[in-house]
This record gives structure tokens, sequence and C-alpha cells, in this order.
């Protein structure tokens, strides 16, 4: 008798030719933004982080239940190492590295509301806190996001419109962090010059006051 592998759940969708749509939709965009559109320039390259956004998402499905797949099985589909797709899409026993709960929960199908809720919690301030006030990962000065929040970002970005009142819960800076108004870089400069030391303070030497005003 022999044994099987966890039992995966059956896929409805045809992904090939699902994927073949979506690539002929981005080569159309690429060719609409080409033919003048330079406004809609940004919203273009916001995509490849959006891609990368839902890969975490998709990655945290398929390594929860039913499907369980390991490391190495999403490893080898990405082409990579099993330590390269666990250090980036998300280490459950590093805290640090891990996505919010409430993203892993609600997969693809995470609302508006929820992703304004996951942005201000992990959002750092200005000045930036040497760590995520919502998962506890360390900032350098060239990282001032943590997973959760870089993950966010793009996501909320796209579907800031669909639920305003929701996007209006935000702070003016969490607000500018989020359009990509160089929040991050500010929050960053304010962060170092936070844990400038102090100048060193100038003590007045009195004998020297003396000698000067008596020779006056």
């Amino acid at each position: 008798m022999t044994t099987s592998g966890p039992k995966r759940a059956s896929q409805h969708v045809e992904n090939a030719k699902f994927d073949a749509f979506v690539r002929r939709i981005l080569r159309a965009y690429g060719r609409r933004v080409a033919a003048g559109d330079i406004e809609a320039l940004r919203s273009l390259a916001v995509l490849s982080s959006e891609v990368d956004a839902i890969t975490r998402l998709a990655v945290a499905g398929l390594k929860n239940k039913p499907h369980s797949y390991s490391w190495s099985e999403i490893a080898d589909r990405l082409g990579t190492s099993r330590q390269a797709a666990q250090m980036r899409y998300g280490d459950k026993t590093d805290r640090a590295r891990s996505l919010d709960r409430r993203l892993v929960e609600a997969g693809l199908t995470v609302t508006v509301a929820t992703l304004v809720e996951v942005f201000a919690d992990h959002y750092p301030g200005v000045p930036a806190a040497s760590v995520c006030p919502g998962c506890g990962f360390r900032y350098t000065d060239k990282t001032t996001d943590c997973p959760t929040l870089a993950t966010v970002r793009p996501l909320l970005y796209r579907r800031r419109h669909e639920d305003q009142r929701a996007v209006a819960r935000l702070t003016p800076d969490q607000t500018d962090d989020l359009h990509g108004r160089n929040t991050a870089r500010k929050r960053a400069a304010a962060r170092q010059a936070s844990q400038q030391p102090p100048p060193p303070r100038v003590i007045p030497n009195l004998f020297n006051a003396q000698t000067e005003e008596a020779a006056s």
C-alpha cells in the first residue's frame, strides 16, 4: 500500500489562459501610456510593486490549509532556492518578516478597510521609530518599510477609490506616504536627525573672562 502526500484542492481555473489574458492587458496598457498619457506612467510603474504584493498573498494562501505546500515546492515554481523564497515571502519563524495575520487570513479577498487598518498600524511615523510599531521589524537607513507595509502600500494605492471613507481615516502624513510624496525619505532623514548626538555643551571659562575684563 502506497501513501500519498497531502491532498490538494482541485484547480478549477484555467490559469494558463488567464495568465495570457493578463499579459495582453499589460502590453495594451503600456502601449496606451506610450501613446502620450504621461500621467498614467506612475500607475503603470506601481503595477510591478502590486504584483509582488499579490504574490506574497498568493504564497501565504498556498502555505495555508487546505493546500499546505512546502517552501521547497514553492521555491521550485519560483525558480529560486528554498531559503530565498522563504526570506522574500515570509518566514513564519521570524516575527519581523511575517505578514500581518489580517492579510494572511483575508488573502486576495482583503477589503480596503482592512488594508487601511493594517497600513495605519504598521506606519512608522515621522520621525520613524527604530522598529515597526506593528510587527517589530527593525528599520535600517535604506529600509523604512516593514514587509507588511511594503505589501499593503501598492495594494491600497491601487484600490484607494473603492472605499474613500475608509481611506479618509488615514492621517495627513499617512496619506502623503501612500501617494509617494517623498514621505519615506523625509521620515528616514528625520529619524537619522533624531538619532544624532546633541552638540557638546560649551562651558564658559570664567578665569579667561575675568582676565579679558581686567585687560580692557
